[in-house]
């Protein structure tokens, strides 16, 4: 085509490529330039990342004190035919004439000591999972707090045996207060194993704590009533011994742990 011809109208329709501008290269207004967002824009920084939870699981000193006890139970896991032989009878039956009141071995009493501990270490754990949830606080970190618990539930226990032994000595004779510290001491065994799986399960599963202190709490309810039942058939003469009975169980076996609530509630208050 020569330059000085006139171009054809229909040709230059077809062929020639007419400017086009997209969306996103179209010139913006006043109003929306107030509407747009400068900078960095707030959901591209991510999430803020929040502090971890420490679990009592993995306090090295926590797992210590659980392989400390779980060790002295496997020390004396060759003398367990003995006890759990012995273990029933202990807890239930009061039968004055059987040749299991002599005197314990001392392979018996190391059991029953790491069973024992063993109750103690779990109602530390679990006391303080509960003390946690629940709003009450202390100064004291995670391994010294179960520490402690565990430590005090040991003197309780040391408490109770000489209380019941006394009060055995004094209101009925030798053969039925023998029975009544091996029921004792039989109840605390049982609540050892009840309590075994609830405690490790709070140990990495705080949020069940709800659940688990109902759980303990039920087994200790439990076992109270099984060593109470067995003490009234022991000691129930007359209906004149109620009297007794009564004061018994309000003095050991309702106020001490009443009074242990009180203090966990008064210490409590006391931090900042």
């Amino acid at each position: 085509m020569n330059p000085g011809q006139p171009t054809d109208s229909i040709q230059s329709s077809l062929f020639s490529a007419p400017t086009v501008c997209r969306e996103y290269e179209a010139p913006t207004s006043a109003l929306e330039k107030q509407e747009m967002t400068l900078g960095v824009i707030p959901f591209t920084r991510g999430v803020e990342p929040d502090t971890r939870t420490q679990l009592p699981g993995y306090d090295s000193g926590v797992l210590c004190l659980i392989i400390g006890v779980f060790l002295l139970l496997a020390y004396n896991s060759r003398h367990y035919s003995t006890f759990l032989k012995n273990f029933s009878y202990d807890l239930w039956s009061v039968r004055r004439t059987d040749d299991s009141f002599s005197v314990r071995t001392f392979s018996e009493t190391g059991i029953q000591i790491s069973v024992i501990l063993l109750a103690c270490l779990c109602e530390g754990i679990i006391i303080s999972a509960g003390m946690s949830y629940f709003g009450f606080s202390t100064p004291l970190r995670t391994f010294a707090e179960i520490a402690s618990i565990s430590l005090v539930a040991v003197f309780y226990y040391v408490w109770q045996l000489a209380a019941y032994r006394v009060v055995g000595y004094v209101f009925t004779d030798r053969l039925s207060a023998r029975q009544w510290l091996k029921g004792f001491n039989a109840s605390q065994a049982l609540l050892a194993l009840a309590l075994v799986v609830p405690a490790l399960v709070v140990l990495f599963n705080p949020e069940q704590a709800e659940v688990v202190v109902i759980t303990g709490a039920s087994c200790y309810i439990i076992a109270r009533l099984i060593f109470i039942f067995k003490g009234f058939r022991l000691f129930y003469d007359n209906f004149g011994s109620l009297l007794y009975f009564i004061l018994y169980l309000c003095t050991l076996e309702i106020v001490p742990p009443v009074l242990i609530f009180r203090s966990i509630g008064y210490i409590s208050q006391l931090q900042p």
